[in-house]
């Protein structure tokens, strides 16, 4: 079992129990997250023995840095306002998760006689990390950008291999994830959670639990639970909320619908869900795009288009893939959707809804397929300034171990409970949820570096109206898609 599905049940437990007390529940009706949770059988008579935990450590040797300055540049959480980037407290206010954030700092900064300083500016463009290395400044230890402007600044990136004990491969550097940015056996990006910036944006559903349970539709947490929460059943929960409850026998946005949705966010979350990846790579680590011979991708996508077609999608024939159509939008807000998009950070704007709402990985594509994927993009990840100090790279590394596995350890199980005490998730089984989606981070570069020389052709091409045709949209991009790549491996070489 994974150290945060672990941690989700002393969550559970202390979130039900409080519930208890206070208010009757909603009735329960890559390298990632288990798809089962570990429970006794019913007529066991004694209580089984624990399970020892293994308790993580850095294994990092302890050093006196003599007050050595890990400089860190990212967005401000204005600019980059869909995603949650706050990487230091000033001071402890009695929040939650602002406090664990400051006990972190205070932490690392005592062990190692060091000091962790963040500064913010509205974007780290590529033109940011160029003048860096053209002026050969090295002010900056660590920036974060922007995933989709990522290849933009590669030439100007350092491999962060070359920084001495960080574990990319495991949990806190979200292994899978960053391994989309290792591109010719360089680590140009990755995703450490000492920034919860990449956890915040795990695509996921939020349901209506009233809705759900008023259909008898069963319970979606059992479904996940019990690995049966598939593409299909999914689907067919959306088609049962499909209705026409004004009687004008015309589908309005007055009506009842099963998913709200822009075709980037749902789409995407199925494609990816069901394991399929836009762009893969050769035998070097490069990128190739190989899609259009890709059977079994393509068979996946064909079907979640089929199941999209009944009713639970609403049909948009709207080239704009990025915000939802005018016929469903807002419908889950006014209680007349069953599902909408969601993620950590958007669940923080469904405070005020006067119904009960859970939160649910994606759907798996069968029951066969082990694993719940989470896609995120749109976050910051870290990259290291072809420009920074090699002389400090010990420095550096030690420290972003440091505050990696700190975070797992302490922040991440804060920023769960966060979320489900302030209700922004109603109910202690969302804290399950929200765990398995943190095990199960999922990029593909054809989403968080080439979005609109991928995903987005792809979802205009095929997916807008429920068009299909994948052979003939897939062969169409091929030629554009193999440029991107030449561009790609030309900017790396110039890089030497």
């Amino acid at each position: 079992m994974k150290r945060l599905t672990a941690i989700f049940l002393l969550l559970a437990l202390l979130l039900g129990t409080a519930a208890g007390c206070s208010e009757k529940p909603a009735d329960e009706n890559g390298t990632t997250g288990s798809a089962t949770a570990d429970t006794p059988a019913a007529d066991q008579q004694t209580e089984p023995e624990p399970e020892e935990e293994t308790v993580l450590t850095d294994g990092l040797p302890e050093s006196d840095m003599q007050g050595f300055e890990l400089n860190i540049l990212h967005h401000s959480q204005e600019w980059l306002a869909w995603a949650y980037n706050v990487l230091e407290a000033d001071e402890l206010t009695g929040e939650a998760l602002n406090d664990a954030i400051y006990a972190r700092t205070d932490a690392v900064q005592n062990r190692f006689n060091a000091k962790i300083v963040t500064e913010t500016m509205r974007e780290v463009n590529p033109d940011v990390i160029a003048q860096l290395a053209v002026s050969g400044d090295s002010s900056y230890d660590l920036a974060l950008m922007y995933d989709l402007r990522i290849t933009g600044a590669i030439q100007y990136l350092a491999d962060m291999n070359d920084l001495p004990y960080i574990s990319l491969d495991q949990a806190w550097w979200n292994p899978y994830a960053s391994s989309i940015f290792t591109i010719g056996g360089k680590q140009y990006a990755s995703s450490g959670n000492f920034s919860l910036s990449v956890l915040s944006r795990a695509g996921g559903y939020a349901f209506n639990a009233d809705m759900m349970n008023a259909l008898n539709l069963g319970s979606p947490y059992e479904h996940v639970k019990n690995g049966t929460w598939t593409v299909d059943v999914m689907m067919q929960m959306a088609d049962a909320a499909n209705q026409d409850i004004n009687g004008d026998s015309q589908q309005t946005n007055d009506d009842q619908f099963g998913i709200e949705s822009s075709v980037k966010e749902h789409f995407l979350r199925m494609i990816f869900g069901s394991g399929v990846a836009l762009i893969t790579k050769d035998e070097a680590g490069y990128p190739v795009f190989s899609l259009s011979t890709d059977d079994v991708a393509i068979t996946k996508m064909q079907h979640i288009l089929d199941v999209s077609s009944h009713g639970g999608w609403y049909n948009t024939t709207s080239q704009n893939v990025d915000s939802s159509d005018s016929m469903v939008a807002g419908t889950f807000q006014n209680g007349r959707a069953l599902f909408v998009v969601s993620n950590p950070n958007s669940l923080s704007n469904m405070r005020d809804y006067d119904f009960n709402f859970g939160f649910v990985p994606v759907p798996k594509y069968d029951e066969t397929q082990t694993v719940y994927y989470a896609p995120s993009f749109g976050a910051e990840l870290s990259v290291l300034p072809m420009s920074y100090d090699t002389a400090s790279a010990e420095q550096i590394g030690t420290l972003l171990e440091a505050m990696a596995l700190y975070s797992q350890q302490n922040i991440v199980p804060e920023y769960i409970e966060t979320l489900v005490k302030t209700k922004y998730a109603r109910d202690a089984e969302s804290a399950e949820m929200l765990a398995m989606a943190f095990d199960g981070i999922y990029f593909d570069f054809g989403i968080n570096a080439w979005q609109e020389q991928v995903a987005a052709k792809l979802l205009k091409g095929s997916f807008v109206g429920l068009a299909g045709n994948f052979g003939s949209v897939l062969q169409t991009m091929q030629k554009s898609v193999d440029s991107e790549i030449k561009r790609l491996i030309k900017q790396i070489d110039k890089a030497g």
